[in-house]
């Protein structure tokens, strides 16, 4: 064999050899080593929960060690409340009024991240044959929400609005997925809802849905919640899955009609009502001020409407582990101690 022939054999094992060792770099990077960490979720069939859809289906939980299961509830407090009472929920995710609720009653839970807000999710839909056409029409009339979720507290900002107060209405209490036919059936005169069930009840009602202009009234977040002890105990988990939950943010905000596409499949909306609706979020994953006054504001109405025996605010910055998202991304945290 001559030199040259020689020389051009290991010419061609080196690239191929090069190759599998980048091919191999690669695997590893995408398949962590050792068993997958098993981790359940509960969370809501809600435009807000886009973030967990799109990292279940591109895998970027499998991607990060992690083998997820999530249960679903009607509403972040069903799920909060799942977490709270040891029903096998490691993370919830719950917008700011329920984490207010109990916050009164206990201290041994914390806020991992917001992870999505919008200021147009909740709305307040009339039937028309009602005779609402203003929010000062609301007067003596029946509005449905679920009670102890951020439907409430919406309802009192709306109504403080429009200089109402809570005594003007009658409040009724009912599940999410019963709004749209009490409203179609007059059972109540408006309801106040988020998506998918807000979209649900226009589609029940037709010409006869109207919602009334609220935007700017209310910012309504999306926050991943544990318990502390459990934070304490599994550190590293909730980094990953909180790496997992930015690379699907990063999807979002990159391959929007790919990322619609995953949410249009999972809540069976069609692709008009998706592109619309988008908007009215923004997908980030952060640990900001606007929480801590979120929660803020929601514990002085609750003291003030007497829905709480308690008399002062708690102090919410015991109620966040900045630390584990620091941890991933330093410049997502902005709190002010």
């Amino acid at each position: 064999m001559s030199k040259q022939t020689l020389a051009g054999i290991i010419a061609v094992l080196l690239i191929v050899f090069a190759g599998i060792g980048f091919w191999v770099h690669q695997e590893s990077q995408q398949k962590p080593a050792g068993e997958l960490k098993k981790l359940t979720l509960g969370l809501t069939n809600s435009f807000f929960e886009a973030t967990v859809f799109i990292a279940e289906e591109k895998g970027f939980f499998r991607e990060e060690g992690l083998d997820l299961t999530i249960l679903n509830f009607p509403s972040g407090k069903a799920g909060l409340s799942a977490m709270l009472s040891g029903e096998g929920v490691d993370i919830s995710s719950v917008a700011p009024f329920p984490i207010v609720l109990s916050s009164f009653e206990r201290k041994d839970f914390a806020v991992l991240a917001t992870f999505v807000y919008s200021y147009d999710n909740i709305k307040l839909i009339v039937n028309k044959n009602s005779g609402i056409q203003s929010g000062a029409d609301l007067k003596g009339k029946k509005i449905g929400t679920p009670f102890g979720t951020s439907g409430e507290f919406f309802i009192n900002t709306f109504l403080t609005y429009h200089s109402l107060g809570n005594t003007d209405i009658t409040a009724i209490n009912l599940p999410p997925s019963d709004l749209p036919i009490a409203l179609k059936e007059n059972q109540v005169d408006a309801i106040v809802i988020w998506e998918p069930h807000a979209y649900q009840a226009q589609k029940l009602l037709q010409e006869n849905a109207v919602q009334l202009p609220s935007s700017e009234i209310y910012r309504e977040s999306f926050n991943f919640l544990v318990m502390k002890d459990y934070a304490e105990e599994n550190s590293d988990t909730l980094k990953r899955f909180l790496k997992a939950c930015q690379k699907a943010t990063d999807y979002i905000n990159n391959h929007k009609t790919e990322a619609q596409k995953i949410v249009i499949k999972r809540l069976s909306l069609d692709q008009e009502v998706t592109s619309t609706l988008w908007e009215d979020f923004v997908f980030k994953i952060t640990l900001d001020q606007s929480l801590l006054i979120s929660l803020e504001d929601e514990a002085r109405w609750l003291i003030r409407s007497k829905k709480t025996d308690k008399k002062e605010i708690p102090n919410y910055l015991n109620f966040v582990l900045p630390e584990v998202l620091k941890a991933v991304n330093p410049n997502s945290v902005t709190l002010i101690h």
